[in-house]
């Protein structure tokens, strides 16, 4: 890991020209969310002619959400509930009202709403087979924060979306462990996982660079050890071997150094751990002392996470 890699905004965030393309940005974003308001709007304002059953409301509300028409969906989902309580197809229009705002993008609401109905529902075959667990996944994932080239990197953020959703992941893996859902999830754990170490290795880079390595190399023990199957552990242990040298501590350096050739002999890691493993031999000897304990007070300098 490099100390001096840097962890904060591009130095030309400021400079005129990049002021100017940022003022272009967003007058585009503006127009374009105006634009769409507008016909969300118009869309929620349009007249629908309701049928006789909850059958054919139902039907008319799914023909709509899948042409996209939320806010008529909306309307037919809410008629059903409102006149044809006792209906199975009020209980569906529920549910489907969920659907309609996960569809929209409005994924903190739909949350809410797929956990009421889980609540209300709990014996519901939507409920059991794991779909409406597997929705509340997938929102919190889609709320996670996304990397834009006018702002900072998604790891510099607050991480609490982020956290929710891996949250949400390792209990349904246990929940539903032979879900159908079971490969989506498996995909969005890895990416999740590999935003939470991100934000990590970002805040133990703060620490390197303002020379509290033990504050670092405690990130890094604390990532690896919450995280497994990242897929990063080779990188993390690599970057903790190097944080532990910069401690003065070799023999937990050529421990660390050691694990990776040894379980990730093929990782690019390895053949740079041996050159370090080395570079220990000849410069502490093939057993290194262990570091005296450090019984200083812990750092009090802080980063964002």
């Amino acid at each position: 890991m490099d100390a001096d890699t840097p962890v904060t905004y591009h130095s030309f965030f400021m400079s005129p020209r990049f002021r100017q393309l940022f003022l272009c940005a967003l007058l585009v974003s503006s127009s374009l969310a105006l634009g769409l308001g507008c016909a969300e709007s118009d869309d929620d304002t349009r007249p629908v002619t309701y049928s006789l059953t909850a059958k054919q409301n139902y039907e008319k509300g799914m023909a709509e959400l899948k042409d996209e028409s939320y806010g008529e969906a909306k309307k037919y989902f809410q008629f059903v509930k409102q006149k044809f309580p006792f209906s199975k197809y009020a209980v569906m229009a529920e549910l489907a009202l969920a659907d309609t705002q996960f569809a929209q993008g409005n994924y903190t609401e739909a949350n809410e709403s797929y956990k009421s109905f889980a609540r209300l529902h709990p014996t519901h075959e939507k409920v059991e087979d794991g779909y409406v667990a597997f929705r509340i996944c997938e929102g919190y994932f889609k709320d996670m924060p996304e990397d834009i080239w006018i702002m900072p990197p998604s790891y510099e953020k607050d991480q609490s979306s982020v956290n929710d959703a891996a949250r949400e992941l390792a209990e349904f893996k246990k929940r539903f462990p032979d879900s159908p859902y079971g490969k989506k999830i498996d995909e969005m754990r890895k990416e999740v996982l590999r935003r939470l170490v991100e934000h990590e290795v970002y805040v133990a880079r703060f620490y390197l660079k303002n020379d509290h390595p033990k504050a670092a190399a405690n990130r890094i023990e604390g990532a690896i050890k919450r995280y497994p199957g990242s897929g990063r552990e080779p990188e993390l242990l690599y970057s903790l071997g190097e944080t532990y040298l910069h401690m003065d501590d070799p023999l937990r350096a050529k421990e660390t150094f050691t694990r990776v050739v040894t379980d990730y002999a093929g990782a690019p890691e390895a053949r740079r751990s041996e050159l370090y493993l080395e570079y220990i031999a000849r410069r502490f000897g093939p057993n290194p002392s262990p570091k005296p304990t450090d019984d200083a007070a812990p750092s009090t300098t802080t980063a964002h996470g």
